[in-house]
């Protein structure tokens, strides 16, 4: 319920005052130029319903669970969600686990999240993503995130972005995420406001690849952003 609350405030600020912006992630000049920009529409704040990229339908389900025991001493997160697009399906599942005792809070078990994508049946590949543990980011309560994807036999790799293209401070928890190749961003998707954003190559297999990865993060109900 939290969730709705937060989101329902930020829209009357947008109406009431006018002068709210959304954050929107910072991309490099290279990757902005070489990518399309294309709307995720009609997700929103629900747990299912349908929605639309690049001209063409999907539809999507998604879901989170907090379960506290003794007050707030343990702490453990978990959600899935599913996205079906074109001949393109992805299942989703997260969890995580903290320990709170007074005002210090530990990760028992970091934020995980994996998905597993199908095309016509058969399995396409899959996403993993997993909170950065051990880094100076971490200890200043940093919510990194990395991991990977395979599509189709090729490996890419997936690290959160924080940074707002407005500037100023890295945000905490993230606002989109990257896809990297050989080094190189080639895609990337925005995850802040109503509608999410992919920034996907204008051709190729890697577009393909983009549009699972995108769609599988568009689904999570992050538990570091509905539980701050």
């Amino acid at each position: 319920m939290r969730y709705f609350g937060m989101a329902a405030a930020s829209a009357a600020a947008l109406m009431l005052g006018g002068c709210v912006r959304e954050a929107r992630i910072a991309l490099p000049s290279e990757l902005a130029a070489s990518v399309e920009e294309l709307g995720i529409d009609g997700m929103g704040g629900w747990r299912r319903g349908t929605f639309t990229l690049a001209g063409a339908p999907g539809e999507f389900t998604r879901g989170a669970d907090r379960l506290q025991i003794l007050d707030d001493l343990l702490v453990s997160n978990t959600g899935a969600g599913t996205f079906r697009y074109a001949n393109l399906q992805g299942a989703c599942r997260y969890r995580e686990r903290e320990v709170n005792v007074g005002v210090i809070s530990a990760r028992a078990r970091p934020f995980s999240y994996r998905c597993l994508f199908s095309r016509n049946g058969a399995l396409a590949g899959e996403l993993v993503i997993e909170e950065e543990r051990g880094t100076l980011g971490s200890m200043l309560s940093k919510r990194g995130r990395e991991g990977f994807m395979l599509f189709d036999g090729v490996r890419y790799e997936v690290k959160s972005i924080h940074r707002d293209q407005g500037g100023g401070l890295a945000n905490a928890t993230p606002l989109g995420y990257r896809f990297d190749s050989a080094g190189r961003s080639f895609g990337a998707v925005d995850l802040n406001g109503t509608n999410k954003t992919l920034f996907a190559p204008r051709a190729g297999a890697a577009r393909e690849a983009v549009f699972a990865g995108g769609l599988a993060l568009s689904v999570l109900w992050d538990p570091a952003v509905i539980n701050p």
